[in-house]
């Protein structure tokens, strides 16, 4: 039914049986009522024009996941049909059908409606997805943890390695130059001693030879060396001798410390030491306090720088040649 058809229901103008209904040009459908169409009769009908007046509006409804995202309130289509070409000059007094038709929408709209309560179905996916999201959540993160564990791990091992390898190379180039400086310390030691043994060897061999040599002929000449050196001693005494006068000042007196504290001694000499001994007579008494007497005698049997002590209780005769002898003896004896 036409819009002009509608109009005249409505208004309760009905039409004559007479008329009736009439088929309907689809050209005109472009232009209708006082509305000015610059189309030519040729242009093909706008249809989607046509449908847009007779169907009835939709309410789309939409859904996502578990949850209703549109419910039944949903805006509607506010854009109604409007002319495509309107004139400047034309003026219509027909009533303004976009409002009427959308003023009970409207009414629609602005009423509350309670929403819905969520289906069972609703319900089980929203807890199945609830469930679902702690498992995953725990599985990802052990898996995640485990996955980022091993990773870590491989990627500590090499980094460790290398820190490591960095690391324990300094310590043993460190280590190594020090034992190693050491046992070459030590090697060198040992070379030196072998090469200083191979050059003393020869010294040594030879200084073992001289020391056997001069103990065969110590062994061999240990007479004639001891008569030789007291010989040369008997020498050097005499020599002595003939050119110190002290020498039998010293002699007296050796002969003097071997006495008990004697008083009254008589003294011989010989004649060459007869002189001296008297003037230095006072000389004795100083060294020995208990002397109170000395007789001073020349006797032809006594060499020079020799002397014959006798007191009351003891004799004493002495001179250096007996005295080397006594040394001579001793030294034979003792098979130096």
């Amino acid at each position: 039914m036409s819009l002009s058809d509608q109009e005249e229901h409505t208004e309760g103008n009905f039409l004559s049986q007479d008329h009736g209904f009439k088929p309907i040009d689809v050209g005109a459908l472009d232009s209708f009522d006082d509305e000015v169409s610059l189309k030519k009769p040729d242009t093909e009908p706008d249809f989607n024009r046509f449908k847009l007046l007779f169907d009835p509006l939709e309410i789309q409804r939409e859904e996502g996941g578990f949850e209703a995202v549109y419910r039944v309130t949903k805006k509607l289509k506010e854009e109604l049909f409007e002319p495509l070409i309107q004139g400047a000059d034309v003026v219509t007094n027909k009533p303004d059908v976009k409002k009427e038709m959308c003023a009970p929408l409207e009414e629609t709209q602005n009423v509350d409606e309670p929403e819905d309560e969520p289906t069972p179905e609703e319900q089980g996916f929203a807890a199945g997805y609830e469930q679902g999201m702690a498992q995953g959540l725990e599985k990802g993160l052990a898996d995640g943890h485990a996955k980022g564990y091993g990773e870590g791990l491989e990627k500590g091992r090499k980094e460790g390695f290398k820190q490591g390898e960095t690391d324990g190379f300094t310590k043993g180039e460190a280590a190594g130059f020090e034992k190693g400086l050491e046992e070459g310390r030590d090697v060198g030691k040992q070379e030196i001693v072998q090469e200083m043994t191979q050059v003393l060897d020869p010294f040594r061999q030879a200084l073992e030879t001289a020391d056997q040599m001069l103990e065969n002929m110590l062994a061999r000449y240990e007479i004639q060396l001891v008569e030789l050196v007291c010989q040369i001693a008997g020498k050097v005494v005499m020599a002595k001798l003939d050119s110190d006068d002290t020498v039998i000042k010293n002699t007296i007196l050796d002969a003097l410390s071997q006495l008990a504290s004697p008083e009254e001694i008589t003294l011989s000499v010989a004649e060459e030491d007869y002189e001296y001994v008297e003037m230095i007579k006072e000389v004795f008494f100083e060294s020995v306090r208990s002397l109170t007497h000395i007789t001073v005698n020349t006797d032809a049997m006594i060499p020079k720088g020799g002397c014959r002590i006798e007191s009351a209780g003891a004799s004493i005769a002495t001179d250096p040649e007996t005295k080397l002898k006594a040394v001579y003896e001793a030294i034979a004896q003792a098979g130096v």
